[in-house]
């Protein structure tokens, strides 16, 4: 075999993994003119969503100032560089706790406008996944659909708070009986670490399922859950490298930290898609794998239609799925994905799950050393 053929082969086979099918689908659904718009509303809706958490949280930890200013790492973390603290001054960001006049009418119907603000990149976010989903947008009913996303900001806060108080938790443990063990810095890099993608990949899950509103099986988002899990926190691990880089360029200038912030929003909405798509690849292959078995057996001659068996429940659930909106590639899209290879789909996101922990620890136990010398 020359080398041109060889190298066909192997772009062959790179075509048909997973990762690439994901990135394939990425690219026809315009994925990266969808995430520059969830950017865009983002950096608009983060503002009040920042100033929102700012009263939430001063008011449900009014007693906890260390667990406020965890909530403000916490947040620093999710946004490098942007929240204005007291080793960045200079952030856009300022997260503080509610006045007096914050329980006032005044201040509820701030509290309201600001609430109305922050769902505009929840919104978008919505549309994104849906149209990387190739689910046709229906008209919602306003109202549940405003439900729907306050639920997922609520979602979110939750996720910051947890997210907060787990690394708390770890702080106390690097700097209590563990720091003295051998290993002991090492191990809780690895459970803080374990921590926060645990999170993240909960965050995906519920912005995969819940708030695109399409009725899915977990086994068919557990993988894009994985996959956009890892992603987040290997961003959050080396977000100040990746934006440093971003924006180095001298003709930015002042607004060099504007920049930056779009750079960061638009990154995070590319993972987001990104998981997306590798769980719309998910059904794709699913439902391809159920018409191909389907079509190869036919019920026998006298055998009752409603009878219960492996090929009536596939039909049941390919139904389900068809109803609830979510495409049909048909039969012929994957037939040269093996069963082998689809087999394969767990493997790939567990290696890139283990990538994006490697990263993670990596990083945080760097600045374990940094912060011990």
């Amino acid at each position: 075999m020359s080398l041109v053929d060889r190298g066909k082969a192997i772009w062959a086979r790179i075509q048909q993994t997973h990762a690439y099918r994901a990135w394939h689908r990425f690219g026809e659904e315009r994925g990266n003119l969808l995430a520059a718009g969830i950017g865009y509303f983002s950096f608009f809706s983060m503002f009040p969503a920042a100033a929102l958490a700012g009263v939430v949280f001063g008011i449900i930890l009014a007693r906890r100032p260390d667990l406020l200013e965890a909530v403000t790492d916490s947040v620093a973390t999710a946004l490098p560089g942007f929240v204005k603290t007291a080793a960045n001054p200079n952030g856009l960001i300022e997260l503080s706790a509610p006045t007096a006049t914050t329980l006032s009418l005044t201040g509820v119907i701030a509290l309201i406008t600001l609430v109305m603000s922050g769902l505009g990149w929840i919104g978008a976010l919505r549309e994104g996944i849906l149209a990387i989903f190739g689910v046709d947008q229906k008209p919602d009913n306003a109202i549940l659909a405003k439900l729907r996303q306050i639920g997922v900001l609520a979602v979110l806060g939750v996720a910051v708070l947890v997210s907060a108080a787990a690394s708390s938790v770890v702080g106390s443990a690097s700097r209590g009986a563990l720091s003295e063990l051998p290993g002991g810095p090492f191990l809780v890099s690895i459970v803080g670490a374990l921590v926060a993608f645990a999170i993240d990949t909960g965050v995906m899950v519920v912005l995969l399922r819940f708030l695109s509103g399409v009725h899915m099986p977990w086994q068919d988002i557990r993988n894009g859950a994985l996959v956009g899990g890892a992603g987040l926190s290997l961003a959050k691990a080396l977000g100040a490298t990746l934006i440093a880089q971003a924006t180095r360029n001298p003709v930015f200038g002042s607004v060099v930290v504007v920049i930056g912030m779009l750079f960061w929003l638009n990154l995070i909405a590319k993972i987001v898609l990104l998981a997306a798509s590798w769980a719309a690849n998910d059904i794709d292959i699913a439902l391809a794998g159920l018409q191909r078995e389907m079509g190869q057996q036919e019920p026998a001659e006298g055998e009752s239609a409603s009878a219960s068996g492996p090929q009536e429940a596939m039909a049941v659930r390919m139904k389900a799925r068809v109803d609830a909106g979510l495409p049909d590639l048909g039969p012929d899209t994957y037939a040269g994905l093996s069963t082998r290879q689809r087999d394969r789909v767990s493997v790939v996101a567990g290696a890139v799950v283990g990538a994006g922990l490697t990263a993670a620890v990596g990083a945080i136990w760097g600045v374990i050393r940094g912060v011990r010398r």
